[in-house]
């Protein structure tokens, strides 16, 4: 009787890289950043000014809670644009931290330096939220996310099996990686998978 030792099969789960939705999901990113950027700055011109103010009027409030944010998504749209995947997870983390913070921004600003978007009618004001922030904000953080999720690495898979050339067949997307004889034959030798003793 002689027993087979039992053989560690790492496998890695290769994910596609989408390239057409990230680098769309990029593209996006970067026009809403330069919506949400300058959109304080040229709004008054066609009459969607949030504060009162007149057209390339620069003050605090536009600069931190439009025009930061909005450079930020701005250059984590063209890395996830034209940068590798470390660079576009970069991005998406930096466009869903603008977008939350154009959301977060304009609601806490009234608490430290009084309110932000003029008295209007309610159509009118909620016009304004969805144009300066929420709408930005929002879909900035739900791109960033999407893009996070696409460019995550690829998660890995430990199989424990017998030398046995059947039970070697790859499952349909899982790419080997290393094989390597177990340490300690029996149920022992592995915390994850299946062990089979072949008797001889």
């Amino acid at each position: 009787m002689t027993v087979t030792q039992p053989v560690v099969r790492r496998h890695a789960l290769t994910v596609p890289r989408f390239s057409f939705g990230t680098e769309m999901a990029g593209l996006l990113i970067a026009l809403l950043g330069a919506w949400s950027g300058i959109v304080p700055f040229v709004g008054p011109t066609f009459g969607f000014s949030a504060d009162g103010s007149g057209s390339w009027y620069w003050n605090l409030s536009h600069a931190l809670l439009f025009l930061a944010p909005g450079a930020a998504a701005l250059v984590g749209g063209i890395l996830i644009v034209l940068g590798r995947r470390g660079a576009q997870a970069a991005g998406g983390l930096l466009a869903a931290v603008a977008g939350a913070w154009l959301v977060v921004g304009a609601l806490v600003w009234p608490i430290f330096y009084g309110t932000f978007f003029v008295g209007a009618s309610p159509i009118r004001e909620f016009a304004y939220w969805i144009g300066y922030s929420l709408g930005p904000g929002g879909l900035l953080i739900g791109l960033g996310a999407f893009t996070l999720g696409r460019t995550a690495p690829p998660a890995v898979v430990r199989e424990q099996y017998a030398a046995d050339p059947a039970l070697r067949e790859r499952p349909v997307g899982e790419r080997p990686v290393v094989d390597r004889p177990a340490t300690e034959p029996g149920p022992t030798a592995g915390p994850v998978g299946n062990e089979r003793r072949i008797a001889s």
